[in-house]
């Protein structure tokens, strides 16, 4: 496993757990969070503000392949979790793009999240 493998493998593993200091460690201060079909987060402090409630909230989840190149990386997996007393699973896709391909800050990040049966 590269490097940037196991950077990535780390931060997605810090949202499936909860982890929001090693996620706010590893993120930019422009950072900008497109949430596909939804408003796009800007800067350290938007995301801050929307990850705080998820301070150790685990789901369950599985990793199916991270794909690193370069400055950017692309994970896919799914997620099942309770929501208002409702099991839900969902399929993700996340692509990342750092400021600098080696111990990079991340920059940008387009998250997919689709609910499955």
């Amino acid at each position: 496993m590269t490097k940037n493998q196991e950077f990535f493998r780390k931060i997605n593993n810090a949202f499936m757990t909860g982890d929001v200091d090693t996620i706010f460690a590893n993120i930019s201060e422009d950072i900008v969070w497109n949430m596909v079909g939804s408003n796009a987060l800007k800067g350290k402090d938007a995301v801050k503000k929307e990850m705080e409630p998820m301070r150790g909230f685990e789901t369950a989840h599985q990793t199916k392949q991270i794909i690193t190149h370069g400055k950017t990386a692309v994970i896919e997996g799914t997620m099942a979790m309770e929501e208002e007393g409702v099991h839900k699973k969902y399929a993700f896709c996340d692509i990342y793009k750092l400021d600098k391909h080696k111990d990079g800050k991340i920059i940008e990040i387009t998250a997919y999240l689709i609910e499955v049966e």
